[in-house]
């Protein structure tokens, strides 16, 4: 390539760079709840714990129900964030086909958020080598269980709006009750036996502290994308919750922050129509 068309190749992209932050600093960019697309799955029963994960979903987001023959990656692709829920029984093995729609999707740049049940597909998946626990679902139990938050737990907003159990706006080491008792059919990788996990919180059960052994949620990177896991008895949505606003709260934020790190979320700016963060990202 001639010297001039090197010159010339260089303010094209300069100029593409000022454009986005010309769009960025004037027209504001937002990823609000009412902008984020959801795709929600479940594959097993619509019971006491998984229907009122799916009204809350349906509440806060823009959320679509899918079916098993959904299990697409093209159509993933319409979603910020794919959210796999399974609280009442565990939904059976996934085709190939079904494994790999979940990772092209992730690995496009795709988010995807496993609980319950659904956190025993991360080795189908290929995330980890090792086989989780399963257990579940136990309506009652009288345990209260929650998370100990980490720096980064803060810096990513995961528990913005939430209180620590003392009732006060949380900080580094606090804890936080996101569960009263009882759990969905969910399990975990008990003893730390994932390797490839990225920790955003710890957990606790009653009194006992649990950061050795169990991530409370974190994610996995794969490809471009993330496939974030909220396991053990968090995610517990159902009405013997006295936690309920909790939990709700912290799905909602890490929703929010998956779809943030998306290359499918729709931004709005300044009034316009939406577009794809995706195709922004890659005008860059």
């Amino acid at each position: 390539m001639k010297p001039a068309f090197k010159w010339q190749g260089l303010v094209h992209k300069l100029r593409q760079t000022a454009f986005c932050l010309t769009f960025l600093l004037l027209c504001g960019i937002s990823i609000s709840n009412a902008a984020v697309e959801v795709g929600f799955i479940y594959l097993g029963d619509k019971g006491d714990f998984t229907a009122p994960a799916l009204e809350f979903a349906e509440k806060t987001f823009k959320t679509e129900q899918l079916a098993k023959a959904d299990l697409k990656s093209d159509k993933f692709k319409e979603f910020a964030v794919v959210w796999w829920h399974d609280g009442d029984k565990d939904p059976g093995g996934l085709s190939n086909a079904e494994i790999d729609a979940f990772l092209d999707y992730a690995e496009s740049g795709g988010a995807v958020l496993l609980t319950g049940a659904a956190i025993r597909y991360a080795t189908p998946l290929g995330l980890e080598d090792a086989q989780p626990r399963k257990f579940g679902p136990v309506e009652n139990d009288g345990s209260n269980v929650g998370i100990i938050v980490l720096k980064e737990t803060l810096e990513l907003g995961l528990v913005d709006g939430l209180e620590n159990v003392d009732g006060k706006t949380p900080k580094v080491e606090d804890w936080i009750r996101v569960n009263s008792t009882g759990y969905p059919v969910s399990g975990d990788y008990f003893d730390t036996i994932w390797k490839n996990f990225t920790t955003l919180a710890n957990a606790w059960e009653g009194g006992t502290d649990y950061k050795d052994r169990i991530a409370a949620f974190g994610y996995w990177e794969t490809g471009d994308g993330k496939v974030f896991n909220m396991n053990w008895r968090l995610p517990n949505f159902h009405k013997n919750n006295e936690s309920i606003d909790q939990i709700e709260k912290l799905t909602e934020n890490v929703i929010n922050w998956l779809a943030s790190e998306s290359e499918f979320a729709e931004v709005s700016a300044g009034g316009k129509l939406p577009i794809v963060w995706g195709q922004l990202k890659n005008q860059k």
